[in-house]
């Protein structure tokens, strides 16, 4: 399976750039914990500056429901107003209210241990994550007959039990952050991917999970 991410790409990576937020702040993630807001965040990261009523079009929401959800993120500085630069060359009212992401990505790190209100932000923000996740798979179980069967041989849900300790599985997750970084990403605004992407190159939804099997005992940490 494939995070990123996903635009809102939640997963720390091994090296963080500085166009990357570390969110730790309970207020921070907690504006980051609902699904519509991971999945406004994620197209302005990748299609541009927007408005509520063409994002509300395209997450099948209203234009107040979708305003709301901005401001929040707003208020956290994950999105900006847009400038006049940033919409150069795009039609616009004058009426209209465009916004930005702030950024490219956000990361998060597990807070404090004795901070109980950021561990059950970062636990709402996990879960509207992967509520995000499970959605845009749902979407492509849908919509994958519909598409060529050259892309429906190269597309996968998939998985494997390794036995691992904490060090592999933490070089295991930034092994396969190396691997995707490899790729042509796909530019904030830019409509297309970063580079000259060769013809029949679309967006590819590379999503990753690692984490201990839930089934069995956890494992005491180092004394």
């Amino acid at each position: 399976m494939s995070q990123t991410p996903d635009p809102a790409a939640p997963l720390r990576s091994a090296a963080i750039r500085s166009d990357a937020d570390v969110v730790t702040e309970a207020s921070a993630l907690q504006a980051l914990a609902h699904p519509l807001r991971l999945r406004l965040l994620g197209l302005l990261r990748l299609y541009g500056p927007s408005t509520a009523t063409r994002l509300a079009s395209t997450c099948d929401a209203s234009p107040a429901l979708v305003s709301y959800h901005l401001r929040t993120l707003a208020e956290a500085s994950f999105i900006v107003a847009a400038t006049p630069e940033d919409l150069a060359g795009i039609s616009t009212h004058g009426r209209d209210r465009w916004w930005k992401a702030a950024t490219r990505t956000t990361f998060t790190s597990p807070p404090p241990a004795h901070d109980l209100a950021a561990l059950a932000a970062h636990d709402d923000f996990a879960a509207a994550v992967l509520a995000l996740y499970t959605d845009r798979a749902r979407a492509w179980l849908g919509a994958q007959h519909t598409w060529s069967r050259e892309w429906q041989e190269a597309s996968t849900f998939s998985d494997a039990s390794l036995l691992l300790t904490p060090e592999e599985t933490r070089q295991l997750k930034n092994d396969m952050a190396a691997l995707l970084a490899r790729y042509r990403r796909q530019e904030p605004g830019s409509g297309s991917a970063s580079g000259a992407a060769p013809a029949g190159a679309v967006l590819v939804a590379a999503q990753f999970l690692v984490f201990p099997d839930p089934e069995q005992h956890p494992q005491p940490g180092p004394q």
